[in-house]
């Protein structure tokens, strides 16, 4: 089940991250290595089963290879 938010902005975030790992080729397993979370933790967030801290979605950004401004500049 997906997370239900007060924001519905923060949805943006899973469909980024998706994106961004799809242009990138990288599989949840190698995102999951670079980011130093769980693949099931990946998963989860991508899914939008859960919402991650602030602290997370800038490790995934990192991981990605974009800044965490950049990352959430889908928010403005």
């Amino acid at each position: 089940m997906a997370v239900s938010t007060a924001d519905p902005d923060l949805s943006r975030l899973p469909a980024n991250m998706k994106r961004l790992r799809a242009e990138r080729g990288l599989t949840y397993e190698q995102l999951a290595e670079a980011s130093g979370l769980s693949r099931r933790g990946v998963i989860s967030l991508e899914r939008a089963e859960r919402m991650g801290t602030v602290a997370t979605w800038v490790r995934i950004a990192r991981a990605l290879g974009v800044s965490a401004s950049e990352f959430f500049s889908v928010l403005d």
